[in-house]
């Protein structure tokens, strides 16, 4: 946390035992360890409540991704349905127009061979006979 190595520990030992003195240097040193660990407590707690609220936001984002993925798949679905209503739609009618292809030439094809054989029976040939 502050970087205090083993030397700047024993410094502050010997200069805290010049200044105290050795009857209240244990007092001192019961007071600092106190100090010290409400110290980590309160940095413990700390933490704990900044992972739990980002827990929180986490928590709350991916709600917010759930509803939003939600929605997309209501909304593709509902494209779906549409696209399918559509072609649904547009499949009898293309079936319909290729019927009606089918008849025209059905009908042209019998309307040309029926004029094919009108001119083989005009023909200068037959009508010499």
């Amino acid at each position: 946390m502050f970087d205090i190595g083993m030397f700047e520990m024993i410094l502050i030992g010997v200069i805290a035992l010049l200044i105290l003195g050795p009857e209240r240097m244990p007092e001192a040193a019961r007071a600092a360890g106190r100090w010290v660990g409400k110290a980590r407590g309160i940095i413990t707690g700390i933490k704990a409540d900044v992972a739990s609220q980002m827990s929180v936001t986490e928590l709350n984002e991916l709600r917010q991704l759930r509803n939003d993925l939600t929605s997309a798949q209501t909304e593709l679905n509902k494209f779906k349905h549409s696209a399918t209503e559509t072609l649904n739609e547009q499949v009898p009618l293309q079936a319909t127009a290729a019927e009606t292809i089918n008849i025209s030439s059905d009908t042209s094809s019998e309307t040309s061979s029926d004029t094919s054989s009108d001119t083989s029976t005009d023909s200068p040939q037959n009508t010499k006979a």
